[in-house]
């Protein structure tokens, strides 16, 4: 009785106890802790059946003479109780097991999210500071930048994985002046744009339209500079910001941050569905194992639970095809995550929600489209928002009776033309000659333009936007050089 009804408690403590000791020494260092935390409800269940188990044992005496009934009826009373004990070994391993996944899982597909993500928001914290003020504690930067994917701990993952979804990018608005500081949160573009002023005022010149290196290194270290100029273009170049280009920066962050927590959150959805999956077949495997090691399933059970076994396979069995296929999609091919956007049969979609079963997608209409995870398994699905910055190419001929004094104007307007849109094309293009050939009975020279985006597959409608202003300024430089 004292093992019945005081044995969950002294578990407890157990458990709590060794968790205590290893934290002493393992904390952060491996994955022994993240795993002991997350199977701690499962290990309590298991040792307590182990302690009535064997309180049972003990509690017989085999040495007594029995009758037969009596002899049977305890026998059967032990068997349960392995039963029971062999269902909870069998639980914490696939806890263990799913615990497991979602740690690897994670760490491969979001590692390198979430590791830029807290460090452009600590750099976002440090430049809306005045120069030389503390901030409120904060993630170690140095040691995060040491940390590798293949190395970090499961217990390290989730803690990154708190940061980013208890963390909301904000700045220290209350250095910025008053009218900011009713709010701190950067929660849409506006107020990112917005926040992206008040840091550019705060950091650079006044009048200036650039933040200057020298600028940056009041504010952080040159390690860290160095990885800021990473996500602009030409600043390893240049070694400034451009104004319009922090603020782009400022509206990425704050759209990346959104889509890593919906990623997150529906990697988590999906995990516990795997969970909920496995913990259904496992306790039809047990409730099975019980009744043979009782004694239970005789004959007539056995036929029962066959055919009920067939039913469900004949009813059930296209279900279970189209799950496996499912999880293996969702977990192993895993070809995009929330907010991406994609082309899958042709249509550009932008990826809504994830679940086990199922993948949501919008529609550039912005009507929501449902398609099985095991339909999409076997579709080719082009990943935009995983690709590098756009290029773009304009074809165009020129007859070829145009003077080389013609063409040469026509290559440096091009590029005068590039160089004053810093904020749409990157300097480096091109001006090919493709080849001489005939149209309308008359030479012709083949010519082709090749630039590169600022942006990439994401902003399809601005990619579109700004190919017909390039077209258009095309057009005007033909008509100043009178080039047909």
């Amino acid at each position: 009785m004292l093992a019945i009804f005081c044995g969950r408690l002294l578990t407890h403590w157990l458990i709590t106890l060794l968790i205590s000791l290893i934290e002493r020494k393992y904390l952060l260092k491996r994955n022994v802790l993240y795993f002991l935390v997350a199977l701690k409800d499962s290990a309590e269940v298991f040792a307590w059946l182990g302690l009535l188990f064997l309180a049972w044992v003990w509690l017989i005496d085999h040495r007594v003479k029995r009758s037969r009934p009596t002899t049977g009826i305890l026998n059967r009373v032990t068997r349960a109780l392995a039963s029971c004990l062999l269902g909870a070994a069998l639980w914490l391993i696939k806890t263990f097991l799913i615990k497991l996944l979602a740690a690897s899982f994670q760490c491969k597909r979001f590692f390198d999210r979430i590791h830029d993500e807290i460090f452009q928001c600590h750099v976002i914290r440090k430049l809306s500071n005045p120069v030389g003020k503390k901030i409120s504690p904060e993630v170690n930067i140095e040691k995060l930048g040491r940390m590798k994917p293949s190395k970090v701990s499961a217990w390290k993952t989730k803690k990154l994985i708190n940061i980013i979804k208890g963390r909301e990018l904000s700045t220290l608005t209350h250095s910025l002046g008053e009218a900011q500081q009713q709010d701190k949160g950067i929660t849409d573009e506006q107020k990112a744009k917005n926040a992206a002023k008040a840091i550019f005022k705060n950091v650079a010149k006044s009048g200036s339209q650039f933040i200057e290196e020298n600028e940056l290194l009041g504010f952080m270290t040159k390690e860290h500079v160095e990885r800021l100029f990473a996500f602009f273009p030409e600043a390893k170049e240049t070694r400034k910001i451009r104004k319009s280009f922090f603020k782009r920066w400022m509206v990425m962050v704050s759209r990346e941050q959104k889509s890593l927590i919906r990623a997150l959150k529906d990697t988590k959805t999906a995990i516990k569905e795997l969970d909920n999956l496995a913990s259904a077949v496992l306790l039809v495997v047990v409730i099975i194992l019980w009744l043979l090691l009782t004694g239970l399933l005789t004959t007539q059970v056995l036929i029962f639970i066959l055919s009920q076994l067939l039913l469900l396979q004949f009813i059930f069995g296209n279900a279970a095809k189209d799950l496996f296929e499912a999880i293996v999609f969702v977990f192993v091919k895993h070809p995009f995550d929330v907010s991406d956007r994609c082309l899958v049969d042709g249509d550009k979609l932008e990826v809504e929600e994830m679940n086990i079963m199922t993948t949501v997608f919008l529609t550039e209409d912005g009507e929501k489209k449902s398609y099985p995870n095991s339909v999409l398994a076997s579709k080719p699905i082009i990943n935009s928002s995983r690709s590098e910055n756009m290029n773009e190419s304009v074809e165009f001929m020129v007859n070829f009776s145009a003077s080389d004094e013609s063409l040469e104007a026509l290559t440096n307007k091009i590029r005068e033309y590039i160089e004053r849109k810093p904020k749409h094309w990157h300097r480096d293009h091109s001006v090919a000659f493709k080849e001489i050939a005939e149209a309308d009975n008359s030479k012709v020279l083949k010519m082709a333009l090749h630039v590169t985006h600022t942006l990439d597959f994401q902003e399809a409608k601005e990619r579109t936007k700004r190919r017909s202003e390039l077209l258009l300024e095309l057009k005007k430089i033909f008509e100043e050089l009178h080039l047909k």
